[in-house]
């Protein structure tokens, strides 16, 4: 087979070019992920993609696509059947913005001030637990949470996570969806979120003081428009970062929901980077080069310089759960994010101000495996640092 650099590749625009992709790229055109076409692919060799493009056999057919990547963890707008049929391999990222999406989480918790209730007891309910929702259950358990969750496809189950039904996990006081989409039976997971289960999450908050907080993170299609209007509508505070209908969010859902993001979860500096880097290696194993990219040359940098500074500050919560909250407060996105859907006015988000969100995103650094000192905190706030995924010195 011939080497990557002299291949014809087309590639969406948002895709980082690491050092690890570039020692592959050939001739290359790069353009946004919805104007990649039939007609502009007919003569490349390789696509990579995003999860705007709807790659199938309408896409592909009489194409000299031989390769097609997508730097996504999910993988469901991808028609896997279609593009093995054409005889074309195909790789995907997953696991690249695992921890992206886990920060993401951590930081809406705080926002909406749950960190407290979720550290004493409150309920967490996770529906799927993947390569996101393992992530995020350990660090729940890890800082003392309690953790609920269904996932009927999980092969090893977290130590420390009860498994419960699906309806149990959506009586939990906080729920967040991390399933992957698909419709696989008889576990298939789009619109598993639909008037009945929405109608008994209302139902809930009737047996409780504490109110409720729904999140999707995961992707829009688990759930129906119904069921989000029905939780819109009721006394749960709902973040989006992925909903029905995506891109498009009608006036009505946007002015329902508490918080909503332009799925960008997953797009920290480093989240998109991995993504690009294990392509990379996908190519480079695919094409057969005597000098494979190793995988191991892909996993994250930890970063031994002192990402945040606490040795200047005079006053440090001596409560860990202040700490924690404020932490996690500083570095949420969601708000920021939030403020730029709604400042586009009450007529909803379109599809072409969804895409110019995306792409005007400033990417946060991931600050899990990263050093925070920490001089004058107590050995309580030490340790929940840590606890959080921070390398703690002093």
């Amino acid at each position: 087979m011939r080497s990557p650099t002299g291949l014809r590749w087309v590639v969406d625009d948002v895709i980082p070019h690491t050092a690890l992709l570039k020692r592959l790229l050939g001739q290359v055109s790069v353009v946004p992920g919805r104007d990649i076409s039939p007609s502009l692919i007919r003569d490349a060799d390789i696509l990579l993609v995003r999860s705007i493009t709807r790659v199938d056999e309408s896409l592909l057919a009489g194409s000299s696509v031989r390769f097609v990547g997508t730097a996504t963890a999910g993988i469901d707008h991808v028609d896997v059947e279609a593009v093995e049929s054409l005889g074309i391999h195909w790789a995907a990222a997953p696991g690249s913005n695992a921890l992206s999406v886990v920060e993401y989480v951590l930081s809406a918790l705080a926002l909406a001030d749950w960190i407290r209730p979720l550290m004493t007891g409150t309920g967490i309910g996770l529906v799927g637990l993947g390569e996101v929702g393992a992530r995020l259950a350990q660090r729940l358990i890890n800082l003392g949470c309690s953790v609920v969750a269904y996932d009927p496809l999980c092969q090893r189950w977290p130590r420390g996570v009860l498994k419960a039904d699906l309806n149990e996990v959506l009586r939990q006081p906080v729920v967040s969806l991390h399933a992957s989409l698909h419709d696989k039976p008889p576990y298939g997971s789009r619109a598993m979120i639909d008037i009945a289960q929405a109608e008994l999450m209302v139902h809930a908050l009737q047996n409780r003081q504490e109110g409720g907080l729904f999140i999707n993170a995961g992707r829009g299609e688990l759930m129906t428009g119904d069921a989000l209007e029905i939780l819109g509508e009721s006394a749960w505070s709902v973040v989006l970062d992925t909903w029905p209908g995506e891109p498009v969010l009608g006036a009505k859902d946007l002015s329902r929901c508490d918080w909503v993001s332009p799925h960008i979860a997953g797009h920290s500096a480093q989240a998109r980077a991995r993504g690009s880097d294990m392509l990379a290696v996908a190519i480079s194993q695919w094409s057969g080069l005597s000098e494979h990219v190793e995988p191991s040359s892909q996993k994250p940098e930890l970063r031994d310089a002192v990402f945040f500074d606490e040795s200047s500050t005079a006053h440090v919560p001596d409560d860990p759960v202040n700490w924690a909250t404020q932490f996690l407060t500083a570095r949420a996105v969601l708000a920021r994010e939030d403020a730029r859907i709604r400042a586009g006015g009450s007529a909803g988000l379109s599809a072409v101000g969804f895409d110019t969100l995306r792409k005007s995103y400033q990417q946060p650094d991931e600050w899990s495996g990263r050093a925070i000192k920490m001089t004058h905190a107590s050995s309580a706030v030490r340790q929940l640092a840590a606890d959080l995924g921070l390398k703690v010195t002093q």
